[in-house]
């Protein structure tokens, strides 16, 4: 266990962890702020790899490219976590908040992103995946799940991104085709913000007002969600 008080720890690196069986754990994700705003060095704010990773209770501000990407891990924790951009909404900010992708048994819990210029809040080619209780507000994508099996999005609030949440199916990766996902007792309103993406990514079609996007993967349930106020469709099916 790697344990931070609280405080503001400017950072210009980024943080690698590759052991197993490792706990980084803050005060509160207002008391413990990792900025990355002078980042000069590596794609991303933290990069975990190692099985049996928890991260909870600290914020993390303005990283050169992703916030918090977990890649191949088993068994993945992030709990009360805050990514944010804290600038305008640009094409220039990091794609993805939080980011574990090849994982498998994930639960992403309290957590908030703000700001991420593709998904505030994704998970790719995962299996095993629990994302509740989560605020996503002026991403692109507030929540997204992609190429992944066995997933519960519930009791979220997606609010005044360009897509609230979005469940895809892209070609071309490891995990082909997800299903399996379950998005339900979810608040997604008002999701009507300028698509701000690099225009070479997929999320760069994402209609501004879209509250439910799904595209191209089998066996979705989308059921008592509050979808209010997104102005261009509430479930758009691709």
């Amino acid at each position: 266990v790697i344990q931070l008080e609280a405080g503001r720890y400017i950072l210009n690196r980024q943080l690698d962890a590759v052991a197993d069986n490792l706990t980084i754990r803050g005060q509160g994700s207002e008391k413990t702020v990792l900025t990355f705003k002078d980042q000069t060095t590596g794609g991303q704010g933290i990069e975990a790899t190692g099985n049996n990773f928890t991260l909870e209770n600290l914020a993390i501000e303005d990283t050169a490219g992703n916030a918090v990407k977990i890649l191949g891990s088993r068994n993945v924790t992030l709990r009360g976590v805050r990514v944010e951009w804290t600038g305008e909404p640009s094409s220039s900010n990091g794609a993805y908040g939080l980011y574990p992708v090849q994982c498998e048994n994930v639960l992403i819990e309290n957590c908030t992103s703000i700001g991420a210029s593709d998904a505030g809040l994704y998970v790719g080619q995962c299996r095993n995946v629990i994302v509740r209780s989560c605020h996503a507000e002026r991403n692109v994508a507030g929540i997204e799940i992609e190429n992944t099996v066995n997933a519960d999005v519930y009791e979220n609030v997606a609010t005044n991104n360009t897509g609230g949440i979005l469940v895809f199916d892209m070609a071309g990766l490891q995990l082909k085709a997800g299903s399996n996902v379950r998005v339900f007792r979810n608040k997604v309103t008002g999701n009507n913000h300028r698509n701000f993406a690099d225009p070479g990514g997929v999320v760069a079609a994402v209609p501004p007002g879209t509250g439910v996007m799904i595209m191209a993967t089998d066996h979705v349930e989308v059921s008592d969600n509050d979808l209010e106020q997104n102005q261009t469709c509430s479930v758009l099916i691709v």
